[in-house]
């Protein structure tokens, strides 16, 4: 019987056991590149939607407190003092804002003749949390504006509820809570002290 040529026999094509094992690793090589690129997709969409409700709350508690600041704690008289409801409903928070009362003082400033602060007494403004809406609200008479949405808690401490804080302070909390993309709660605290004119 001659032999076949040694080029002959190494033409030869692949067999079915051969063609299974290279697909076989094929696909296991694919689907760990899926796997790795879902993994990395559901980090980038945590990260992000973390990120972004880290911002909403530090956000939230610094509008506040650039308006709270200028309010008074320990003034005399009640109005214009900040008043809190008692623990446990300290979820919200009413302050008179300063503004110039007398047209006729011609200073056009929020201090009277005399050297003191013009309270708008008559016209309350107020933080408040709405639970069953989970938004923050700023009311002032009739006008309400949504500080933040997806608040799952906030409070506001004074001495009373929180020895450490001095007759004139405050201390404003605040949790968002929001679920990412691939249904994980991801939820940020900020919380701030606030220190008033006297």
């Amino acid at each position: 019987m001659p032999m076949m040529p040694r080029s002959a026999r190494m033409t030869r094509g692949f067999t079915i056991v051969e063609t299974m094992v290279t697909s076989t690793i094929f696909l296991s090589v694919g689907l760990m590149a899926v796997m790795w690129l879902n993994g990395a997709s559901d980090l980038w969409w945590t990260t992000n939607t973390q990120a972004h409700v880290r911002e909403t709350a530090h956000l939230a508690v610094n509008r506040m407190v650039f308006e709270l600041r200028m309010g008074t704690r320990v003034g005399a008289g009640s109005p214009p003092n900040v008043a809190i409801p008692a623990a446990p409903n300290n979820t919200s928070i009413t302050f008179y804002l300063p503004a110039d009362l007398d047209p006729f003082d011609g200073n056009t400033t929020i201090v009277d003749a005399l050297g003191d602060i013009e309270w708008d007494a008559a016209n309350p403004v107020q933080y408040t949390y709405v639970p069953a809406q989970r938004q923050l609200l700023r009311v002032a008479g009739a006008q309400q504006t949504v500080i933040a949405s997806d608040v799952t808690a906030a409070r506001f401490d004074d001495a009373a509820t929180d020895p450490t804080l001095g007759l004139n302070e405050v201390k404003v909390t605040i949790t968002v809570q929001r679920l990412s993309p691939q249904q994980r709660t991801l939820s940020a605290t900020s919380t701030e002290i606030v220190k008033f004119r006297n």
